[in-house]
């Protein structure tokens, strides 16, 4: 008996040259820009938007090391879940990373694992809130590519979110308690501002009904009574795209506000990114940082995504084991 499990995230650009062709997988998914549109104008909307935002991306990810840094994290966090998940002695377990808009692409993942003929497959999504944009994705994405019901529904197992999961919330707990002590030099006698910045999805579809917005939530107030006390929450969303309505409030916003209330230490949590990427060490780490100091922030802080920690790695294993165990045991 063998299982193989896919571990899926977003993926990014290997080098400069690919930041273009990345933006364009992610602009033509209707999950992403889902303007509607005949197909042939679409396709000409996708090119244009992919080559209108390239030279700045490409000038980001210049300054975060001319590549992503994500995938070479999903390939070590897929090392640490499959040593986990062999320890349990239940199954075979060959874990592999996959991403959704660049190498390795899930749809050449997929092929060289259903190749295997392995017994079962567990598709993890490594986005811990779903949504439409995401997760969702993802799942009308496996839909297709086993359209031919190669792999038996039986023998599939999808799981599509995990951001209430108990290890996880300790995962982020103990991760920012770390950090709150560590700079404990920066909040004696005065209260702690935390930011918890997650990636921000249009209106239209939470009032479609995509839970996301709801799940961070849920995730925040889960983590609050692992806190200290004397922290302060703020709760926004990054990484807008277009003109319309977005989840509120933005990040750039609440750092602006904040500032104007005289708030001069703040520390950042990139809620759900569970892998650095150049939200995370650009957006927040460079881009928020030198807005936080030019209002007149003395001191802002990025908390690394969860990357590796031991505990997150726990956490994902402790989630495919009670997923694979309800579903085939």
């Amino acid at each position: 008996m063998a299982t193989a499990v896919i571990i899926s995230n977003m993926g990014g650009p290997d080098s400069l040259e690919t930041v273009e062709p990345y933006l364009y997988n992610i602009f033509k998914d209707p999950d992403i820009i889902d303007i509607p549109l005949p197909e042939r104008w679409r396709e000409k909307f996708v090119r244009w938007l992919a080559k209108k935002r390239g030279p700045e991306s490409r000038e980001i990810y210049e300054k975060i090391g001319g590549k992503t840094p994500l995938t070479r994290i999903t390939e070590k966090q897929a090392t640490g879940l499959q040593d986990l998940l062999n320890a349990e002695d239940i199954d075979h377990f060959d874990v592999f990373p996959a991403m959704r808009y660049w190498h390795p692409f899930i749809e050449d993942v997929w092929t060289d694992v259903v190749s295997r003929k392995y017994d079962r497959i567990v598709i993890l999504t490594l986005y811990p809130f779903y949504s439409t944009t995401t997760t969702g994705s993802l799942e009308q994405l496996i839909k297709r590519l086993n359209a031919d019901g190669t792999v038996a529904d039986q023998n599939l197992l999808m799981i599509s979110r995990f951001g209430s999961h108990p290890t996880f919330i300790q995962a982020m707990a103990e991760q920012i308690n770390r950090a709150i002590n560590k700079n404990r030099q920066y909040f004696d006698g005065r209260n702690v501002e935390l930011m918890f910045s997650a990636h921000s999805i249009p209106m239209r579809r939470i009032r479609k009904g995509d839970p996301y917005q709801d799940e961070v939530e849920e995730a925040v107030n889960l983590l609050k009574p692992h806190l200290p006390d004397n922290v302060n929450i703020h709760l926004c969303y990054q990484s807008k795209l277009g003109p319309i309505k977005w989840l509120e409030p933005q990040t750039d916003q609440t750092i602006d506000a904040l500032a104007e209330k005289g708030i001069k230490h703040l520390m950042v949590y990139p809620l759900g990114f569970v892998a650095d990427n150049s939200e995370t060490v650009y957006e927040i780490g460079m881009l928020y940082k030198e807005q936080a100091l030019s209002n007149g922030m003395e001191w802002f802080y990025r908390i690394p995504s969860l990357n590796i920690e031991k505990r997150f790695i726990q956490a994902l294993a402790e989630k495919v084991i009670e997923a694979y165990k309800q579903k085939f045991l």
